[in-house]
């Protein structure tokens, strides 16, 4: 990852071990020090549908201030999604009141570039 954001390369799924261990202490971390900018890059064939619970667990964090603080910058996810999973991106995305764009798998350069923007 480019100096200025956070990513994770999430394979198959993102299991509570993975949010409680990596993701959720890792941006505690972040958030204490300011300018949240988080890249999640999962790999062909993850079901995104298994973000939103995590989301939510991330929203009800009072450590992170998600969507209430100005330390929260931006969301980019990089995963494989079919038309169906890209209409309803907006709505898993209002899980997290921060600004959030969904990326293809080819795509992941783009995503790099426009967390950081």
């Amino acid at each position: 990852m480019p100096a200025g954001a956070i990513g994770f390369r999430v394979e198959e799924e993102l299991t509570e071990a993975d949010y409680a261990e990596v993701l959720a202490p890792t941006l505690r971390e972040a958030a204490k020090a300011g300018n949240v900018r988080l890249l999640l890059a999962a790999t062909k064939g993850f079901d995104l549908m298994t973000l939103k619970s995590r989301f939510e667990e991330l929203r009800s964090d009072p450590e992170l201030d998600l969507g209430h603080s100005k330390d929260w910058k931006r969301v980019a996810v990089v995963a494989d999604a079919n038309f169906l999973i890209r209409q309803f991106f907006p709505a898993i995305a209002h899980a997290i009141p921060v600004e959030m764009r969904l990326f293809g798998l080819d795509d992941e350069a783009e995503a790099k570039s426009w967390v950081l923007g």
